[in-house]
């Protein structure tokens, strides 16, 4: 099992993996994609063009080419492009004459200066570009600049030359040329076809972005968890801080108890370790380990109220003694009874003598109504009492004290809780001296 900030670790890594491999993947399909060539159609859409066509066409104006009329128009330009067709480039063209005059009369050949402006109105730059304008058959270049230009099969192909190789995004680049047409024919363009090339930088495109979104929600999901780990760290010291203050001040409390006879010292802690292992084995989680270890420290504390003379009285007790002796269970539960910052507590010093079977003190609760806790505790303080000295007796054998809980495992005893108080015994986690118990 990972425990949480290895979880977080290997997310992160497997994410930041993830997105370099995405990244990777988008930059080299970018830079594939900047050496596959576009060709695309463009109309002149200059007012003197507009002009034109409805002069010629009417006022209904022209019907512009389909696609394929367009494509077999520059069939011979396109004839060595190996480019993808897109449909939408977002371009214009302004073709303008710029000066009109009768080269030859004689030949009836029309001279004209054509001005071209070019807009690139898309959000990504064109690059190399070539243009193709078709013009009437039997024309010819007399001269042309801001490009080179190159005249077959009636199509004028215009390069760009080395500074304008780039049609920024949202700009328009310049030029033009000078062409003579026979028969005395009026030219316009109509339109052209360009082929070129985008610059596809990585941040323009949309997989960048979202990669840049759950980037950033990976770090605000980690500063969280680093801020609120801060915090939870801050909180876990103080509550460690607390839990010492808490049981130092329970096994002073204890120690006072014990205090009263010598031959009870250190009986309150070996009780209460026994207690927490018992609860251990039972697969009690580990707070509800130490808050039965914190009840068991003070099962005692209602002895505070019982005459020293009985506690340490050497020979065996007289009855009104032994009435005496069992109150200290009722004093107990009456001077935790407010303890409610550890849930149980009074129940432990009220309950930890009654029987299994109901014949014990002083509420004769019997079975599963005594509360689990003070169920262990009666085990433990058993136990305890048999493998220490006291001062009426010495201690006991440890093969009698597994026989008197077999025996009185059902009756005295819950013999589920027996079962793992044998088991420590035969482990030799039991029994233990006092410094051992505080470990």
């Amino acid at each position: 099992m990972f425990h949480g900030k290895n979880k977080l670790l290997l997310i992160n890594i497997f994410s930041i993996l993830a997105m370099l491999i995405i990244g990777l993947t988008l930059f080299s399909y970018l830079q594939h994609m900047e050496k596959q060539p576009f060709y695309a159609f463009c109309r002149n859409v200059s007012e003197a063009a507009q002009e034109e066509a409805a002069d010629t066409y009417g006022e209904e104006g022209r019907t512009f080419p389909s696609t394929e009329e367009y494509q077999e128009k520059y069939a011979d330009g396109l004839a060595q492009a190996d480019a993808s067709f897109l449909a939408n480039p977002k371009c214009r063209l302004e073709v303008s004459v710029a000066k009109q005059w009768l080269e030859n009369e004689e030949d009836e050949i029309v001279g004209a200066q054509y001005d071209f402006v070019f807009h690139n109105d898309s959000a990504k730059d064109m690059l190399n570009w070539t243009m193709l304008v078709s013009v009437p058959a039997g024309s010819y270049l007399d001269s042309y600049w801001s490009g080179e230009c190159i005249y077959e099969h009636d199509v004028i192909t215009i390069q760009p030359l080395d500074y304008n190789r780039t049609i920024k995004a949202s700009s328009d680049i310049s030029f033009g040329f000078v062409l003579m047409t026979p028969h005395n024919a009026t030219f316009y363009a109509e339109d052209c076809a360009i082929i070129f090339y985008r610059e596809n930088k990585l941040w323009q495109h949309p997989v960048f972005w979202i990669l840049m979104v759950f980037l950033l929600a990976l770090f605000i999901a980690d500063l969280a968890y680093a801020v609120s780990d801060i915090r939870i760290r801050k909180y876990n010291l103080r509550q460690e801080a607390d839990r010492r203050i808490i049981e130092q001040s329970l096994k002073t409390f204890a120690n006072i108890i014990d205090a009263k006879d010598e031959y009870t010292r250190g009986h309150s802690q070996r009780v209460a370790y026994y207690s927490r292992e018992i609860a251990r084995r039972m697969n009690m989680d580990k707070d509800t380990c130490r808050q039965l270890y914190y009840i068991a420290l003070l099962h005692d504390i209602g002895k505070i109220g019982i005459t020293d003379s009985i506690l340490t009285k050497p020979a065996a007790l007289t009855d009104k003694e032994r009435e005496n002796i069992k109150q200290h269970v009722v004093i107990g539960g009456e001077i935790l009874k407010d303890f409610n910052s550890i849930p149980g507590i009074a129940e432990g010093a009220m309950y930890h003598h009654e029987r299994y079977d109901g014949n014990g003190y002083a509420a004769g609760l019997s079975g599963d109504a005594i509360p689990l806790f003070a169920r262990i505790i009666c085990v433990a303080d058993s136990f305890d009492a048999m493998s220490s000295a006291r001062c009426y007796r010495g201690r006991l054998e440890m093969e009698h004290i597994v026989n008197e809980l077999k025996t009185h495992a059902g009756t005295q005893f819950d013999k589920t809780i027996v079962k793992f108080m044998l088991d420590m015994i035969a482990d030799g986690f039991a029994p233990i001296s006092s410094g051992e118990a505080e470990m």
